[in-house]
Order: C-alpha cells, then sequence, then structure tokens
C-alpha cells in the first residue's frame, strides 16, 4: 500500500556518514554508510511552480473585510496593492512597535498607513512560548516551560491551560504567541532545551498540537518555532545544521508535521541558522515543497528576529529579502519602520531585475492576508470582538502596570527626559519607551540626588526591552545632584524602558542619552 509519495527535499549537499546497524549472527553490529546527497535543483523546481501574477487592478475600495464576509476573493483583493505596498507588507516592524500593543516583539500586516487603508490590520507578535513578555510593565503569568509540560504526558492538560493563557492573550490584543519551541532535544547543551519539549518527535508534536488547540478556543494561536533543526543555542545565527533526509524526515520534521496536521498551526517562524548549507528562511523546499505542498499549511512563515538569508552558494545577509520572498518566508521580522527601506532590503530592486516575480509578492501578501482574515485583529478593527477581562491577576501589586506607554523620540542620538515628578519609593517602577533616531551603543545617564547618609545604597536598575541594561547605585549626597552612566545598546527604533527602584529616599532630576558609537556592534 502506498501510504505517502514525496519527493527529494532539502538533502545534504556535501557527502558524509551515519551508522546502520547490519546483522551479525544472532545479533547486529555497527557499520557505517554513505548519505545520499542532493540530486535536485531546488531553483528549478521553483521556477518550475512560479504563481501567476494577479494583474494590478489599483484602489477598487475592497477592504479585507470583503474577504472575510465573501464579498469579493483574495486575488481581486491583493490585485489592489502596489509593488510599493508588497513590499512594505512582506517587513515586520518592531520590537515595540506603537503600531501594536506596547512592548510586544513585532507587528505585521497593515503596518503602512496605504496597507492599513485597505482595511488589513496590523497583527501583534509576542514572545514566548512561556507565557507572554511585556515590556510595558503589564504582568503577565509565567507558564511552566515546554520540558516540563512535556513530562506531564497529558495532552489535554496542557490543552486546557493554553486555553486559559489564550484568554489573557486575547485580553492583551495579541494574535501570535511566539511559542511553542519544538526542536528535537537532540544535545542535552542546547541552552534552548528548556523551551523544547523532547527527544521525541512524537511526544513533541501531540504536545504542541494540543498549545494549539487550547490558543484557538480562545480565536488567538501560536507560532510553531524553530522551523527547522535548531538543536543547539552556541552559534546559532551561523550553524549549519547538516543532517540526512532521512533523518530530517523521520526525527526533526515530524514534530511540526504533527502540529500542522493536528494542531492547525497558522504561523511558522524559521531559524536564524542553516540546513544542509541554506539558510532556513530562505529554503523553498522547507518553506514550499514540505510545509504547504505535502502538508497542507495555509498560514504565513516569519523569520527570525533579524535572521539571514541567502541563494545557494552564497554568503548570508539579512536584507536579501528576495530570497525570503521566493521562499515563501512571508514576512521578515523585524525592521524598524515597515514604510522605508531602511535597512536596504532587495525586493524592488529584485522585482525590477526580474530575480523575483510580482506573484511571489502577491503569494506572500495572500497569506499575510488569510491569516489576518481569520483574526481577533480584523474583528477590532471592525468593532467585533468580545471584551475579555481578567479578573484575577497573579499579584495584587499592580505598581507598574502601564498599558498606555509614551515614546519619546531622539533627535541627531540625544534626547533629555524630565524624571522630576516620578514616584521613587522602594519597589515602585516608571515605564517610558524611546523612539531611536540613530540605532547604536548609547551612554543612558540618570541625575538623582538623597539627603540619607552616604553609607546608605539605594539601587535603581534600568531594563530595556525586558531585560537587565544596568544597576544605579546612589549613596546619600546632602541634597547634591550626582550622576551615573551605563552604556546601552539601542538596537531597535523602538525600545521600551523601565527603571525598578530597589529601595527609598532617592529623588531623580533626569535622564539623558547620548549616542557614543552608530551601528549594531
Amino acid at each position: 500500500m502506498v501510504v505517502e509519495r514525496l519527493s527529494e527535499v532539502c538533502a545534504p549537499v556535501l557527502p558524509f556518514e551515519r551508522i546502520k546497524p547490519e546483522r551479525d549472527g544472532d545479533g547486529f553490529k555497527t557499520v557505517m554508510e554513505s548519505v545520499p546527497t542532493a540530486t535536485t535543483d531546488m531553483d528549478k523546481r521553483r521556477a518550475e511552480n512560479l504563481p501567476e501574477e494577479i494583474p494590478y487592478s489599483g484602489d477598487k475600495g475592497l477592504k479585507l473585510a470583503d474577504v472575510a464576509d465573501g464579498k469579493c476573493g483574495m486575488s481581486e483583493f491583493i490585485a489592489q496593492l502596489s509593488d510599493y505596498d508588497l513590499s512594505c507588507i512582506i517587513r515586520g516592524e518592531g520590537m515595540g512597535s506603537p503600531k501594536v500593543t506596547p512592548g510586544t516583539a513585532a507587528a505585521f500586516g497593515g503596518v503602512t498607513d496605504n496597507l492599513a487603508g485597505f482595511g488589513i490590520p496590523a497583527g501583534c507578535c509576542d514572545d514566548g512560548p512561556s507565557g507572554m513578555r511585556l515590556d510595558c510593565g503589564t504582568k503577565a503569568f509565567s507558564l511552566p516551560n515546554g520540558t516540563l509540560l512535556a513530562c506531564t504526558f497529558a495532552p489535554e492538560l496542557v490543552e486546557e491551560l493554553f486555553g486559559i493563557a489564550g484568554l489573557e492573550i486575547a485580553a492583551n490584543n495579541v494574535e501570535c504567541l511566539l511559542g511553542p519551541g519544538m526542536n528535537i532535544h537532540r544535545h542535552p547543551l542546547n541552552g534552548r532545551n528548556f523551551e523544547y519539549f523532547s527527544e521525541d518527535p512524537y511526544l513533541t508534536g501531540t504536545i504542541a498540537a494540543a498549545e494549539l488547540r487550547g490558543l484557538h478556543r480562545t480565536h488567538v494561536t501560536g507560532t510553531i518555532k524553530h522551523f527547522a533543526c535548531n538543536n543547539q543555542e552556541t552559534g546559532r545565527h551561523s550553524m549549519d545544521s547538516v543532517v540526512s533526509e532521512r533523518a530530517l524526515r523521520e526525527i526533526y520534521l515530524k514534530g511540526f508535521e504533527t502540529a500542522v496536521k493536528q494542531g492547525g498551526a497558522s504561523t511558522v517562524m524559521t531559524t536564524y541558522g542553516s540546513l544542509n548549507g541554506l539558510w532556513t528562511a530562505g529554503c523553498y523546499d522547507l518553506c514550499t515543497t514540505v510545509l504547504r505542498g505535502e502538508w497542507g499549511f495555509e498560514g504565513f512563515v516569519m523569520t527570525d528576529w533579524w535572521s539571514c538569508m541567502n541563494d545557494r552558494g552564497e554568503a548570508p545577509r539579512e536584507n536579501n529579502f528576495a530570497a525570503m520572498a521566493r521562499a515563501q518566508n512571508d514576512v521578515y521580522m523585524v525592521c524598524a519602520e515597515s514604510s522605508k527601506n531602511l535597512t536596504g532590503d532587495n525586493t524592488l530592486s529584485s522585482l525590477e531585475a526580474g530575480a523575483l516575480t510580482r506573484g511571489e509578492l502577491q503569494r506572500n501578501a495572500a497569506n499575510i492576508c488569510r491569516m489576518l482574515t481569520g483574526s481577533r485583529a480584523l474583528e477590532r478593527l471592525r468593532g467585533t470582538a468580545p471584551e475579555i477581562e481578567i479578573i484575577n491577576r497573579p499579584y495584587e501589586d499592580d505598581s507598574y502596570e502601564s498599558k498606555d506607554v509614551i515614546f519619546y523620540p531622539t533627535v541627531d542620538g540625544k534626547l533629555v527626559l524630565p524624571l522630576d515628578k516620578v514616584c521613587t519609593d522602594k519597589g515602585s517602577s516608571y515605564v517610558f519607551a524611546f523612539d531611536i533616531d540613530i540605532v547604536g551603543r548609547y551612554n543612558v545617564t540618570i541625575s538623582a540626588s538623597s539627603e540619607l547618609s552616604s553609607t546608605a545604597q539605594i539601587p535603581v536598575t534600568l531594563f530595556t526591552t525586558g531585560f537587565p541594561a544596568g544597576v544605579y547605585t546612589y549613596n546619600g549626597t546632602n541634597g547634591e545632584w550626582s550622576e551615573k552612566s551605563h552604556e546601552v545598546n539601542m538596537y531597535a527604533r523602538f525600545v521600551v524602558c523601565r527603571l525598578y527602584f530597589g529601595g527609598s529616599g532617592l529623588k531623580l532630576k533626569e535622564l539623558r542619552l547620548d549616542l557614543i558609537r552608530e551601528g549594531k556592534i
């Protein structure tokens, strides 16, 4: 009986050997055999399956809600988008984009005025996977990590847990939790094993599918990641996972397949690294042949944050959006501003040169819009999303909850922020955000004074995007102003910050930002 007929995908491009059992009397012995290497041309496969271009119609007044209501088809809607619109919709915006819930990881979809004008809502992604990470100071439940959940061997329990988690995600206007993480525990030293479930692909897929079913109860979803073979943390931006196609299909892809087929996954995140020589964010066989062609996936695929892409035989780079779009990896995460080509991506230049087709970009846009058509983001835009309120909060102290974060713009890499009205009582926090005009490394200086004695120690911790960036420890100053500085990386346009006061007795004057060095290090 022929159960399934598959094609060769993602096979090794360089030869290596693997172990194999061979009969030895009544038992077996270990022998080595050569791994079959690639015989197909992925570029040729892509060229033979190019989507047809939808003729450009211009603005016909159609909105995405019309697609949801069955008043027009997706192709008719997508026909309205110009080349510029198509180049913008594949740019995710973040982190901390003010177009969605403050302090979250990314916005996607209606990220420009033009796209929003077509009724495309801005969807929201948030880390993930063990509950929400909200850098705006809003508190959220911390969930058991992936390994612990898999140890229950209880998918019904996991589904129930994530049904509850989905309420919180929906209440904070988030569409996608960036999880479950579901790579295989290949090595015990993988620093990200805690996010992943198991060394067993069946258990991995079963628990991931349960998480997704739970989230779907409240009309939100999870993003299965990292697709695929992200099985070590050290060097994950540059590592090449070399694996036979048999091991890939039987072990490393199997859990993802289960999550798609049994969990109804609608969003997928690729990895930082490469698989058999090709970076996954631009791998046509992974994102199209397997995920969509074999498994029937109909959602959209995003990169990991600030990933690289490459064409076979070329060096990877962050701005090779053409390779990403051709592979049907639909969204690059993340850009500082989606309406401007600040990263110098090659989308429009490749379109003009014929290295990328308009039909491929239209396919990317349709994948994104298809997911948003059934989302709470569209319901919110239409005013039909039911209100969800979390009554039993995890903590009674909501002293630093702030959903209305103020963004302060830097000018030529400089900013002075008055802090004289900030409450500095022990245990309190102050949440704010920067709109950075020049990304780079900054001096963050805080002016403060205290009437306490010189032996007093008053710590103030600065958090940026949820992580501690520096501790300013003040002593009593007899009322004199004292300045303390820390060097802090501001590598995104929007940086949500929080000052946490570990002791009382401090009076603040101002916080000052000064650019030290432009660009990422």
